[in-house]
């Protein structure tokens, strides 16, 4: 998941709900640059085998409602 959104500077709202994340180990860089993003809920995130997430949310400058009630 590293990388996965990065650069999406107009992205307001992203509905990730769905997304397993039960394996994954890398999300570094994963929002970085998401300058419109306003809201993230990752409640739904399993984050036990997770390693990395560096500058997951770095430069998400509007980014006001970040829900991280799941992470490990």
């Amino acid at each position: 998941m590293r990388f996965l959104f990065y650069n999406c500077k107009s992205l307001k709202y992203i509905n990730i709900s769905n997304i397993i994340t039960n394996e994954v180990t890398d999300m570094s860089y994963m929002f970085i640059y998401c300058y419109d993003l306003t809201s993230l809920n990752l409640s739904n995130f399993k984050t036990n085998k997770l390693i990395n997430m560096v500058s997951m949310f770095e430069f998400c400058r509007s980014l006001t409602l970040l829900d991280l009630s799941s992470f490990d």
